[in-house]
């Protein structure tokens, strides 16, 4: 599969639904993917992946990279939810994190959404990281 990461802007208001499922048929016809870093603290990275109008934490640990995990308890839930965040420092800079994306990207479309593009454009808002 072919990733083409393109740094974009962060907007100064993002809409999306609360509590609701990526759109794969979207992602079949668009083919793209926004990806959000924000700080989780000063160090740590917290990722959320937008498809259309779902927006969803995609913090799991990518091999090579190293990420803090940390759980807490969902009261939606009711269970605990165990996030991996990415995890600033001097090696591992943007240009890190730009990789971390795009296999974290990798991922989530294999092991999670189970949907196979030739083809995806990650839109990285650069402002938060």
């Amino acid at each position: 599969m072919k990733i083409n990461l393109v740094e974009v802007p962060v907007p100064m208001v993002t809409e999306y639904n609360l509590i609701s499922s990526p759109d794969k048929e979207l992602l079949k016809e668009k083919k793209v993917i926004r990806i959000s870093p924000n700080n989780h603290t000063k160090t740590r990275v917290s990722t959320q992946m937008q498809i259309g109008m779902s927006r969803n934490g995609i913090n799991f640990a990518v091999e090579g990279f190293k990420t803090h995990e940390e759980s807490q308890h969902s009261y939606f839930s009711g269970e605990n939810q165990v996030s991996n965040y990415f995890v600033k420092s001097k090696k591992q800079d943007i240009e890190a994190y730009k990789e971390y994306v795009k296999k974290l990207v990798e991922i989530v479309l294999k092991d999670y959404l189970g949907v196979e593009l030739d083809e995806v454009t990650i839109e990285l808002e650069v402002g938060n990281f």
